[in-house]
């Protein structure tokens, strides 16, 4: 006797396969990866900056979550302190969703506008490294900047840090969106003061098409 279930078992299993495809397809990962001369660190007052704050690669990967990574010239083991008052290092990216708005506000002094619709950054203040995700979209309309903890880990001289899916499905560009990354030092008690609170030390050489 025949199996009269094997059309519809080979019609299940395609379907399985479809589904599959399907899943592959929409989570396929979406990654741009951009290096950076060694040696090229420097604080905006021309001292040269510590080779953990010396970008050699930083790279962006799009999938159902965001996931960031920088890699510097120096070990990430037994960092210092940060200097200033509540001081700590940075290791920044900046995402410019928008080309045609430029928020206002924190981190910035107020009433200082700047591109990143988006900012994703690890610190380390000298006890413990930490991550964080600023959506500053509210700031276009008179709203405060909207300030996340996030997953942040750390090994050899690579940081890696990841946006959850949530918080990843706030991030829709427009065209010509870019990102971006640098480092550096904040005294942190002059954050929003108006004042030379943040020391920039490294940057990739320009803004960076958003990954494909």
């Amino acid at each position: 006797m025949k199996n009269r279930n094997t059309p519809m078992k080979m019609l299940f299993m395609s379907l399985c396969a479809l589904l599959v495809s399907l899943t592959a397809l929409t989570t396929r990962a979406q990654t741009a990866t951009v290096t950076d001369p060694q040696g090229d660190a420097f604080y905006t007052n021309g001292n040269e900056a510590p080779a953990f704050l010396d970008i050699l690669a930083a790279s962006f990967t799009i999938s159902d979550t965001l996931t960031f990574t920088v890699e510097v010239a120096g070990s990430l083991d037994a960092l210092p302190d940060p200097p200033g008052s509540g001081g700590e290092f940075f290791w920044h990216f900046g995402l410019d969703t928008d080309p045609s708005t430029d928020p206002p506000g924190f981190p910035e002094p107020p009433g200082v506008a700047a591109p990143p619709e988006f900012t994703v950054d690890a610190l380390w203040d000298g006890t413990a490294f930490s991550g964080q995700f600023l959506d500053r979209r509210p700031a276009l309309t008179g709203g405060s900047a909207l300030l996340y903890s996030i997953p942040v880990s750390v090994s050899g001289s690579r940081i890696t840090l990841i946006v959850p899916v949530a918080l990843a499905a706030q991030v829709q560009p427009l065209p010509g969106a870019t990102w971006n990354c640098r480092t550096g030092w904040n005294n942190t008690y002059l954050l929003g003061h108006g004042t030379d609170a943040i020391h920039d030390a490294d940057h990739l050489p320009s803004r960076q098409p958003w990954p494909q």
